[in-house]
């Protein structure tokens, strides 16, 4: 039975332009969580206005049920903007930190796979390597399952932020 509902739920990218208020990353969360939504990704932050953020959703959700979503966060009072990014038509990345064991014998091979992913040193410790990377999604994946062998010490993701592809924002001002 639960897979039969797995089966029904579409992957969502949601973009939302909110005030930059206290509450507000709650009352959007909630709005999922009361609807019993997984939310697979959330950021957020100040916009290139300080008045305004940006919250990038990634939720799985009925097909059917979406615009019933849209139109509730919508409605809430922080909200100015929700716009639904098809996933052909947006730019998105995330940010992985990853700091694994690298000692002296294993840390030409550690330093390797980071190279080859095209990832970044951020610190080398006594026994440890911390690298970043930034890309999609399947990418940063990709890379955690090469770094396992290597033995993860522990990782922090960013969550998917994304942009809409072309010459409008979701404030509507094109240039």
């Amino acid at each position: 039975m639960a897979d039969n509902k797995q089966e029904q739920l579409e992957r969502i990218f949601l973009s939302a332009l909110v005030y930059n208020r206290t509450g507000v990353l709650l009352r959007v969360a909630s709005l999922f969580a009361r609807r019993g939504y997984n939310v697979i990704s959330l950021t957020v932050a100040e916009t290139e206005n300080p008045l305004y953020s940006r919250i990038t959703i990634v939720s799985d959700v009925e097909p059917y049920k979406f615009m019933q979503v849209e139109r509730q966060l919508s409605k809430l009072e922080d909200v100015i903007k929700v716009v639904k990014l098809n996933e052909g038509k947006l730019i998105s990345s995330e940010l992985l930190l990853i700091k694994v064991h690298a000692t002296n014998s294993r840390r030409t091979a550690v330093l390797k796979t980071i190279n080859g992913f095209g990832a970044k040193v951020k610190d080398i410790g006594h026994t440890t390597i911390t690298a970043e990377l930034t890309g999609l999604t399947s990418l940063i994946d990709k890379f955690i399952e090469k770094m396992t062998k290597h033995g993860i010490i522990e990782l922090s993701r960013s969550g998917l932020t994304a942009l809409e592809k072309g010459d409008t924002g979701i404030n509507g001002i094109t240039e």
